[in-house]
């Protein structure tokens, strides 16, 4: 009785280890997607400390990282909040800055990946105002062969003393080519300062075991069931 019950729980430890690797594997993440890991005490801030997780390249422009919750300029009324977001408190932003044509980049290195699967890469994007619309660029640069996607934002309404106010929801889709890639945004040749926020990383679909993965396990399965026949006939 002692055998058999050892030889099943054999057989089902045996199954697990086989079925385990073929569903279970670590989901990438995207580390601080809505920014508000530091989050700053003032309108807005230049130092690239206050966004972990991300590596900036290119021109600062009017600053790198904005918090609602301050009056960042314009309105007069001091205290008071003049900007949206795309999610929480705080976002960050790529351009020349005020008047000023400009590039620059957010990125960072995502791990986890499984070759072969394709993710979606979710995010918001904002104009500031000045202009009607503004573009980001997306690209893996490393870890994908998926080529590059320009993405426009909503229309603004203008000057008003509301800054990056309509935020729209977007989506790139890739390919992993590598167990980990590098995601860029980026703004080439652009005035002001286009609002990035709310970045998010997931499965595009649910992944299908191989065939002969699939044959393996139901042999296997085959066996437990037979197992535990015998023993309830025994």
């Amino acid at each position: 009785m002692k055998l058999r019950n050892f030889s099943i729980q054999v057989l089902a430890s045996t199954a697990f280890s086989l079925v385990y690797p073929v569903w279970a594997f670590a989901s990438p993440v995207i580390t601080n997607g809505s920014f508000e890991a530091v989050q700053i005490g003032g309108p807005h801030s230049s130092n690239p400390a206050d966004i972990p997780g991300w590596t900036h390249s290119g021109d600062v422009g009017d600053a790198l990282l904005w918090n609602i919750n301050f009056n960042i300029c314009c309105n007069g009324n001091s205290g008071t909040p003049n900007a949206n977001s795309g999610d929480g408190n705080q976002f960050v932003t790529m351009g020349g800055g005020f008047g000023v044509t400009g590039s620059s980049a957010w990125s960072q290195v995502i791990s986890g990946l499984t070759v072969g699967n394709s993710y979606n890469i979710d995010f918001m994007m904002a104009s500031e105002g000045e202009t009607a619309t503004q573009q980001i660029t997306v690209a893996m640069t490393t870890g994908s062969s998926t080529g590059s996607e320009v993405f426009t934002s909503l229309p603004s309404p203008g000057i008003s003393p509301i800054f990056w106010v309509n935020w729209s929801s977007e989506e790139y889709t890739f390919v992993a080519t590598d167990t980990s890639a590098t995601l860029q945004f980026s703004a080439l040749d652009q005035p002001y300062d286009v609002g990035l926020d709310n970045v998010s990383i997931a499965p595009a679909g649910t992944s299908v075991p191989e065939p002969s993965s699939l044959l393996l396990i139901g042999t296997v399965l085959l066996g437990l069931a037979g197992a535990a026949r015998y023993k309830i006939l025994s």
